[in-house]
């Protein structure tokens, strides 16, 4: 046998690995996409009908690497994320109450914390092609960052399940928003 001979099988066997990786990504992007326009072309008329917005955006996956000190880098990946998010920013009421998004990213040391500062609220859907579930990450509806009392907890927490699921808590969660803006406008 050849050394050259082998050594170019070889690659050839790499190379179409990786290919086949690539198709494979792509292939799951691509059903990543179908299931977040699906549940977009289920709500739209009703989110938009209350005066929000909702969109279908592409980025890529940001993670916080961790560092011997207590600080975290946060690193993006090249890997593009499709994620479906209504944005309320007609809504004077809502547009800066939303928590900093540290607060929903489990690898940072401020997770699960009521941080300082305040980000555009927002509701934003993913789709999660392994399990095959949605996840739903409210981000509304904070005085101060802090949950406002007589609001519905489900209004503020995560939910991985079917598109039922996810339906059945966005009705939750738009319920208690508007509920919340039409008390904020009457004082």
């Amino acid at each position: 046998m050849n050394l050259q001979e082998m050594i170019n099988d070889n690659i050839a066997v790499l190379e179409a690995k990786s290919n086949h990786q690539v198709i494979l990504a792509n292939l799951k992007q691509q059903r990543q996409r179908e299931a977040l326009i699906e549940l977009r072309d289920e709500i739209k008329p009703v989110i938009e009908e209350a005066g929000y917005s909702i969109g279908l955006y592409r980025q890529n996956k940001v993670f916080a690497k961790k560092q011997r000190t207590y600080e975290e880098t946060w690193e993006q990946s090249d890997e593009q994320v499709c994620l479906l998010k209504i944005e309320f920013e007609d809504s004077r009421h809502l547009k800066n109450t939303g928590e900093i998004e540290s607060f929903y990213s489990p690898n940072s040391k401020y997770a699960g914390q009521h941080c300082g500062g305040n980000a555009r609220a927002y509701i934003k859907f993913v789709w999660d092609d392994d399990k095959g579930l949605y996840h739903i990450i409210p981000n509304v509806a904070y005085e101060w960052n802090k949950e406002i009392e007589g609001l519905d907890p489900l209004t503020y927490q995560e939910l991985k399940g079917t598109k039922d699921m996810i339906v059945e808590r966005l009705a939750v969660v738009l319920a208690n928003v508007m509920q919340y803006e039409k008390n904020i406008e009457k004082t």
